[in-house]
């Protein structure tokens, strides 16, 4: 009877532990998807306040400087440094895209001449008159172009003027990221002490400052390997002596971050057309750096991201997977940042009623043990 008891008990607390979890699970997803697109400038914003704090408290508490005026400097001094990085890098990009353009002609050439070739060989195989092969495609090209001239070219411009709204409202929403970070820093010390004693506070922060810990982490992530899958492509490309080695190298690490796409969409039929023109070289080192990549991606990704927020490297796979399904690309963070968040919550709940079942026990005079 008493093993029944038991048994019972168990089954009871597994039950309750599900309905808590399905519970919170629906919390964050409609979280996610009712409330996150209304609060994310200031969630932005707050990151800002959060990077800035350090050099705000001291201008504040060495050169007493107001917090709205040492906000607004270190906000200033972070957007330059980032600006002229970026500046930097994109003139390098442009450089490099600009040359790629000017020579677009002679590899429309290069690629034509291909084409021939190749059409040729089909006609020569399939016993074809000659020319059948080049005239079938030069009609389909033609279907393509009338298709884009038609419909592509006259929707993007019909989209210009929704275009242009949507940049004016981007810089509207900038502008509120910016004026809210420097007020958080501002109230942060006086909402602090204002609502530290209640205990929802306390919850509450305890699971932001988990989250923030673990989002922190996954982003340092995700950029170091951004960066060394970039330095692989960009030192792969400078062996076989592409001239677009540094654009080429960071458009394939942005395609590799991204879910799906990765950086086998240009490497392995970059790499098959350097093998059928001979070039096994550089096909070797393309796929060489294409498997680089992945190993990368597969082995650093997981153990990386897994390690710093806690959760095992294929609960975060399965979070990544489930998020891209509900949530698109952006997914690829809601799933990781959704696991972290449900197991705060379910990880205080958990303490908060064992707390209480302690104060009772002792209450009542009760030995738990």
């Amino acid at each position: 009877m008493v093993i029944d008891m038991k048994i019972w008990e168990d089954m009871n607390e597994r039950v309750k532990l599900f309905i808590k979890l399905l519970i919170i699970t629906l919390g964050v997803y409609l979280g996610f998807r009712l409330i996150l697109p209304l609060i994310l400038p200031f969630i932005i914003a707050y990151l800002l306040a959060w990077i800035i704090r350090p050099s705000t408290e001291f201008l504040y508490k060495k050169a007493r400087i107001p917090r709205t005026i040492g906000g607004s400097i270190s906000l200033i001094v972070l957007i330059f440094l980032i600006g002229s990085g970026l500046f930097y890098l994109g003139n390098l990009l442009i450089k490099q895209a600009v040359n790629f353009a000017r020579n677009i002609p002679a590899y429309l050439n290069i690629l034509a001449g291909k084409l021939d070739n190749i059409c040729s060989n089909f006609d020569e195989t399939l016993g074809l008159t000659t020319g059948s092969a080049r005239a079938a495609m030069d009609d389909n090209i033609l279907k393509v172009v009338d298709k884009v001239k038609t419909d592509v070219i006259p929707g993007m411009t019909a989209r210009t003027l929704n275009f242009t709204v949507k940049i004016i409202g981007f810089i509207g929403i900038l502008l509120i990221i910016l004026i809210s970070a420097v007020l958080i820093i501002k109230e942060a010390p006086g909402l602090r002490k204002k609502y530290e004693n209640y205990s929802i506070y306390n919850d509450i922060n305890k699971v932001t400052t988990r989250l923030a810990d673990a989002g922190v982490a996954y982003l340092r992530a995700q950029l170091l390997i951004m960066v060394l899958v970039a330095v692989c492509c960009v030192t792969g490309l400078v062996v076989i002596g592409n001239d677009y080695a540094l654009l080429l190298g960071i458009l394939i690490s942005i395609l590799d971050a991204l879910p799906i796409i990765g950086s086998g969409m240009i490497l392995i039929p970059w790499s098959i057309i350097m093998l059928i023109n001979g070039n096994i070289f550089a096909a070797a080192v393309l796929i060489t750096v294409y498997l680089l990549c992945q190993i990368i991606r597969e082995v650093a990704e997981p153990k990386l991201i897994g390690n710093r927020i806690g959760i095992k490297p294929l609960y975060t796979l399965i979070s990544m997977y489930i998020g891209l399904k509900l949530f698109g690309v952006a997914g690829f963070i809601l799933g990781p940042v959704g696991l972290i968040i449900i197991i705060a919550i379910l990880k205080g709940i958990n303490d908060k009623e064992a707390r209480n079942k302690k104060l009772y026990a002792l209450d009542k005079g009760v030995d738990l043990e």
